[in-house]
């Protein structure tokens, strides 16, 4: 078996190559490399995909998204989120996961970060002992409409019973969702916005001095341009993760509090019926009021099923609400990093729901 990787600089011109045979194993979508390539944060040295061959066929591979973080001391440190993950089903159990996870540690010299992970993935993270916990985040999924056919579906089969299950449970729904009265009235402007204009650059920043990733306005655009999921009609591609949907729409709100010249901003993500809040940045509670209220209206119009919120002050806003949703379920998230960085982490940093890769795929 042969093992290699690429970087940056040598991942363009190999998957070309791929991209030119329909019937290639990409271990990297077209539209996630544009993304990589652009990726503000990354330098063309760094190694970005790790491969598995075995008589010149991709039996395996493994993806990573280079970030950085502030230490303790304010300085800023450079890492990789362990991103996409794959084994052909056949080869699976032989260790070949643990070999390119041994080459990526070598050669990022463990400064590695994971979240969002599989079941697997995570048995074998915690196989090698170096990986510690570094934030448990509470988290509430909020179901405004039955979704067991696109939830459950996969585990327990029978899709078309449950999905004739959520069509009539949400056909009863829609009346009272439609009619729901809000309670007052938003004491706030809010107004869609196309991107982060830079006269919005200076409150983001100033709302992220605590924050662990601190990500600005030129990673937000850079995600908002390039993202990784489409919408549009393309041809099947090879491809074992997101790389289209029939819905994907990033939405960016300014909400403005005239009354105490109070700010605040609020980006929504909506992958086909589930609604996500990569970054709220928030001046006052009564603008944390208003996008709580904005997120249910929202859900409501576009006929979104759930949503998974962890920002402890957004939870408590949408928890006034929860009349209106069918159940609330306790969602925690995990993140983890290297032992070789966990010295360096301040100590309870603030985390975004967008922070990792979530802001491209929600």
């Amino acid at each position: 078996m042969d093992l290699k990787s690429y970087t940056l600089e040598e991942l363009k011109p190999y998957l070309y190559t791929l991209y030119s045979k329909p019937e290639s194993l990409l271990p990297v979508s077209p539209l996630r490399l544009q993304s990589y390539l652009k990726n503000p944060r990354a330098n063309l040295s760094d190694p970005v995909l790790f491969e598995m061959r075995e008589k010149g066929e991709v039996i395996a591979y493994r993806t990573l998204l280079p970030d950085s973080f502030y230490d303790i001391k304010e300085n800023t440190q450079r890492f990789a989120w362990l991103s996409g993950n794959w084994v052909r089903p056949d080869m699976r159990r032989r260790g070949i996961s643990t070999h390119l996870l041994e080459m990526v540690e070598k050669q990022w010299e463990g400064r590695l970060m994971y979240t969002n992970y599989a079941p697997g993935s995570k048995a074998l993270y915690d196989h090698t002992g170096r990986f510690k916990v570094i934030a448990n985040r509470e988290g509430k999924r909020f179901y405004l409409r039955s979704a067991a056919e696109d939830l459950l579906g996969k585990r327990l089969g029978s899709r078309k019973l449950l999905g004739a299950a959520d069509r009539m449970i949400n056909q009863l729904r829609e009346g009272r969702l439609e009619s729901f009265k809000f309670s007052q009235e938003c004491p706030c402007g809010v107004e869609p916005l196309k991107s982060f204009v830079a006269q919005l650059s200076a409150l983001v920043s100033k709302l992220q001095q605590d924050a662990l990733f601190r990500r600005d306005r030129e990673i937000f655009e850079w995600a908002l341009e390039y993202p990784w999921v489409t919408e549009q009609a393309c041809d099947p591609l090879n491809y074992h993760f997101s790389y289209r949907a029939n819905r994907f729409e990033n939405s960016i709100y300014h909400f403005t509090q005239s009354d105490e010249n109070k700010q605040g901003i609020l980006w929504l993500l909506m992958h086909n019926n589930v609604l996500s809040v990569p970054y709220l940045f928030a001046g006052s509670n009564a603008l944390l009021t208003c996008m709580a209220e904005t997120i249910v209206r929202t859900m409501i119009a576009s006929g979104c099923t759930h949503t998974t919120i962890r920002n402890p002050e957004l939870m408590e806003k949408l928890l006034a609400y929860k009349r209106i949703f069918l159940s609330v379920r306790k969602m925690p998230q995990l993140i983890f990093a290297h032992e070789k960085l966990t010295g360096l982490i301040p100590d309870n940093p603030v985390i975004h729901d967008g922070d990792g890769d979530v802001m491209f795929v929600g």
